[in-house]
């Protein structure tokens, strides 16, 4: 399993959790094409999003 880390701090957080057939994402707190970045554009191998909180 490899977890990239796409932010963490007061500009937003965002890791990928990736193994060969599925990616979970956690917190996405970070523009929705730096995920994508990370996740080599697999988005059919993401089988879900986990959201802690939310910033108003």
């Amino acid at each position: 399993m490899l977890m990239k880390c796409n932010g963490s701090g007061s500009s937003g957080n965002g890791y990928a959790l990736i193994t060969d057939d599925e990616i979970l994402l956690l917190e996405c707190g970070v523009p929705a094409k730096d995920m994508l970045q990370a996740i080599d554009y697999q988005t059919g191998k993401v089988v879900g999003c986990l959201i802690s909180h939310e910033h108003g």
